[in-house]
C-alpha cells in the first residue's frame, strides 16, 4: 500500500496523481509522452513562390556576371585597337581577326593601278591621231573621222553630220555627241568674245567691292584653259574656244568632261590640222606653249 509523499494520502496502486492534493504518484503505467510541437502547414502555393524566388535570383546573379564579363572583354578590345591604332599593320591584323573565320581584309587598291584602271582609254592612243591638214575645202567633218574619235574616246561613233558652221559626230547611244566648229580665219575674233567676257564678269566684282582674292577664287562660267594652242578658254560644260595664229576651234565636249588632259590633245590636234599646209609641219613638231 502507498502513501502520498506530500499529504499522506493512502494511494491507489494505479493512481498517476493522488487524488487528495494531486501531486504524481510515479505509480501506475508509462507515462504518456509530451505532445511533440506542431509543424508549420507549407502550402503548395507558398513552395512554389519560393521555388520561383530562388530561380529568378539565380537568373539575375548569372545575367549581371555575364555583363560583367562582356563590360571586361569590350574593355579589352578597345584598349587593344586603340594600342594598334599607332601601327596599320597591327590595325589591320586585328580587324581581321574580328572577322568570322579569320576571313582576310580586302586589300587596299594600288594607287597606280587605280590610276592606270581610271585614265581615259585615249591616253594610250593619242599618239594615233595623225599631224595632217585639213583645209576649208576638205570641209567640217573632215576634222576628225569617226573611227578616231572611236579609238580615243572609248564610245562608237557611227555619224558625223556637217553643217553650216561645224561638224556633229554622234553614236547610236544617247550622249554619244561631240560637235566641232573650224574656222581657218578668225581665230582672234573667235577667242576675243570669250577673253571680252571673261573680262565684263571680273570688272562687275571690282565694281562691287569684291576683293582681288575673293574674284581669284570665284569660279567663273568661263575661265583661261592654258596649255592649248595661243590662247584657249573653257566653259563649266567643256566647251573649248581656242585659237593657234589665226586659226580658231570650238569643241563641245560636254559629255567627255573626265580629263583636262583628253580635251587638251584633242583641242591641239584640232589646231594644227587647221593650220595652213606649209606652217602645219613645222608647228605640229613646236611644243604648245
Amino acid at each position: 500500500m502507498a502513501f502520498c509523499t506530500q499529504c499522506g494520502t493512502q494511494l491507489d496502486q494505479s493512481a498517476q496523481f493522488c487524488s487528495s492534493c494531486g501531486a504524481p504518484t510515479g505509480l501506475g503505467g508509462t507515462r504518456a509522452p509530451a505532445p511533440s510541437a506542431a509543424k508549420p502547414n507549407t502550402s503548395p502555393t507558398v513552395k512554389l513562390l519560393v521555388i520561383g524566388l530562388s530561380a529568378l535570383l539565380v537568373l539575375v546573379l548569372a545575367g549581371g556576371g555575364s555583363i560583367v564579363y562582356f563590360l571586361y572583354r569590350g574593355h579589352q578590345q578597345v584598349q587593344q585597337i586603340t594600342q594598334a591604332a599607332a601601327d596599320p599593320a597591327a590595325l589591320l591584323g586585328a580587324l581581321q581577326k574580328s572577322l568570322p573565320n579569320n576571313q582576310p581584309l580586302p586589300s587596299a587598291p594600288n594607287a597606280t593601278s587605280s590610276a592606270a584602271s581610271t585614265a581615259p582609254a585615249a591616253q594610250g592612243s593619242a599618239n594615233a591621231l595623225d599631224e595632217r591638214h585639213v583645209s576649208a575645202a576638205d570641209g567640217q567633218c573632215a576634222l576628225f573621222t569617226k573611227e578616231e574619235l572611236t579609238k580615243v574616246l572609248g564610245d562608237e561613233f557611227t555619224h558625223a553630220d556637217a553643217d553650216a558652221t561645224g561638224c556633229t559626230y554622234k553614236g547610236e547611244a544617247p550622249r554619244l555627241i561631240v560637235r566641232t566648229e573650224s574656222s581657218w580665219k578668225g581665230g582672234h575674233k573667235l577667242v576675243k568674245e570669250k577673253s571680252d567676257a571673261y573680262a565684263g564678269m571680273r570688272q562687275s566684282m571690282l565694281n562691287q567691292h569684291y576683293s582681288r582674292a575673293d574674284i581669284a577664287s570665284h569660279v567663273f562660267p568661263i575661265s583661261p584653259f592654258p596649255g592649248v594652242g595661243d590662247e584657249a578658254w573653257v566653259d563649266l560644260v567643256n566647251i573649248v574656244t581656242a585659237r593657234k595664229g589665226d586659226a580658231g576651234i570650238v569643241m563641245d565636249l560636254r559629255y567627255y568632261h573626265d580629263s583636262d588632259e583628253l580635251t587638251k590633245m584633242l583641242t591641239n590636234t584640232a589646231l594644227l590640222r587647221l593650220q595652213p599646209k606649209d606652217s602645219a609641219a613645222a608647228g605640229a613638231s613646236q611644243p604648245t606653249p
